[in-house]
């Protein structure tokens, strides 16, 4: 039995940072999506188009920095969280919270990521204003555990803001990875403004929902989080979180006057949304779980839909 309950150092990491999860996955959407998508645009240049190949290497190395920050975000996560975590019955097994990792190591684990997902970005942006991409989320990450005391409750601040900023920012580094030789910095954030609204708003709506589930303990360690403003009505303000994703979804895609994007990205999220919020149950925050899975399908239904995009666009320019 105590060889069973003990495992490797290594496998207690890897679950620290939810690499044996979906979670940290979302990370990865907006970038992936960005940078597909800008690729598609720039096939279309007459002079230097990069080719779908090159595009496709850009995307896997945004994929790859966001998913390693993610996993250093969520080793600080539970490393400020270790004593909340070991009170709630959903997290009370994390591996900080039941002490199979120790501070130290965990900190080590935690800058190693952080070192191999800056390296894979400068690579990516060939050193071109790197630290401009890393501090803001790097800021965002470290704050984003502080946000659940009921100091910032307070203040009216959640976590879910941090969160969603932390998951929306790949977005512009994702651009930045096929524009950014021809673009400045703030020309990249202008073109991913729409996108950053779109994937800030989508994370809290799923969020919300996916922390509905703790919300009995949360409640009885008084934890700040977004569905506190709701109260009884956390269906109302779900609905209300869609209401900014598709009114700024438009204004990303009218950009690339695509049939194909209109139909398969905009058409398929707005009945999916409708879906969810008709299967979601407040008096049951087991469904905020399922809420959270359908958007992680949604999520990888979209990176197909942009290398959809990417191959027919290519395909034309050929």
């Amino acid at each position: 039995m105590k060889a069973r309950a003990e495992r490797p150092l290594m496998l207690n990491l890897l679950t620290l940072s939810r690499f044996d999860k979906y979670n940290p996955t979302f990370t990865t959407f907006a970038g992936a999506w960005s940078a597909l998508l800008a690729g598609a645009a720039e096939t279309r240049q007459e002079h230097m188009a990069p080719s779908p190949l090159f595009i496709l290497r850009q995307t896997l190395f945004c994929v790859l920095a966001a998913y390693l920050f993610c996993g250093a975000g969520m080793v600080w996560n539970d490393w400020i969280d270790r004593d909340i975590d070991a009170n709630v019955a959903r997290t009370k097994n994390r591996p900080l919270a039941s002490g199979k990792v120790t501070t130290a190591q965990a900190f080590v684990w935690m800058a190693l990521q952080v070192i191999a997902s800056c390296a894979v970005l400068h690579v990516m942006l060939d050193g071109k204003d790197v630290y401009k991409h890393v501090i803001p989320v790097m800021i965002a990450s470290m704050l984003y555990p502080f946000l659940k005391r009921p100091t910032a409750k307070k203040l009216h601040i959640y976590p879910q803001y941090m969160l969603a900023f932390t998951i929306a920012w790949p977005a512009i580094p994702g651009r930045a990875a096929i524009c950014g030789r021809d673009e400045s910095f703030s020309e990249t954030v202008r073109y991913c403004l729409p996108l950053c609204t779109v994937v800030f708003f989508w994370t809290i709506y799923l969020n919300t929902a996916y922390s509905y589930q703790d919300v009995v303990d949360d409640r009885k360690l008084n934890v700040n989080s977004f569905y506190n403003i709701a109260g009884q009505h956390t269906h109302l303000v779900l609905v209300a979180l869609v209401c900014p994703i598709l009114a700024c979804l438009p204004l990303y895609l009218t950009q690339f006057q695509s049939t194909w994007l209109w139909v398969t990205w905009m058409g398929v999220w707005t009945a999916a949304f409708a879906v969810q919020l008709a299967l979601f149950d407040a008096k049951k925050p087991s469904s905020g779980g399922s809420l959270h899975k359908s958007n992680f399908i949604l999520g990888i239904w979209t990176i197909v839909v942009c290398s959809v995009e990417l191959l027919l666009k290519a395909r034309v320019s050929i």
